[in-house]
């Protein structure tokens, strides 16, 4: 295995069963011996930190979908939003719960440079769909890239999410409809 496939299991079983795992816990339910484990990684610090990396690189990977300027500002929107959804999905209640709980300065800064990414994507998008038309130009897109990251990443840090109250899917698909109901030039469409 090369490190990338350590990371892809490490990360792969921490979201199943948290960051409270021992490295010897870790190596062994990957199937590696504990020297290769250190031998990759130096210490638990190292690993997470690498594991937070990778699940960094992998946010922006994904958020790549915005990239396409063939594709109309409001489909890249929803692209990212809904892309947004599936990786949110994906990374467990349990990886979280446990990096904030564990590792709460690391939480922090991953969480900042997540939305602050995310937040140059909506904003980029807005600025060009007001450079083609597509959306209205009295909208600021820094301000309103702001405004809409804050709204999905505060979703997932809030007590809302945990107690169930709406379901994810239903919360960005309104998020969704909100927000391109409020950024379409509607004089462009009639």
């Amino acid at each position: 295995m090369n490190r990338d496939k350590y990371l892809t299991a490490i990360v792969t079983l921490l979201k199943e069963e948290g960051l409270g795992l021992s490295m010897d816990t870790v190596a062994s339910r990957i199937g590696i011996t504990r020297k290769t484990l250190y031998n990759t990684f130096s210490s638990k610090d190292c690993m997470i930190d690498d594991c937070l990396e990778y699940v960094s690189r992998q946010f922006k990977e994904s958020l790549s979908c915005m990239d396409d300027l063939a594709v109309p500002a409001s489909v890249r929107f929803s692209r990212g939003v809904t892309t947004l959804r599936l990786y949110f999905k994906d990374m467990s209640h349990i990886f979280m719960r446990d990096l904030m709980e564990y590792y709460p300065q690391k939480a922090s800064l991953d969480h900042t440079a997540g939305s602050s990414y995310f937040e140059e994507k909506i904003a980029a998008n807005i600025a060009d769909g007001q450079k083609n038309g597509e959306y209205r130009m009295d909208i600021d897109p820094s301000l309103f890239a702001k405004y809409i990251s804050f709204s999905i990443f505060s979703f997932f840090q809030k007590e809302v999410m945990r107690a169930n109250t709406y379901s994810a899917d239903y919360y960005f698909e309104q998020v969704i409809n909100f927000n391109i109901n409020a950024l379409v030039n509607h004089r462009q469409i009639a």
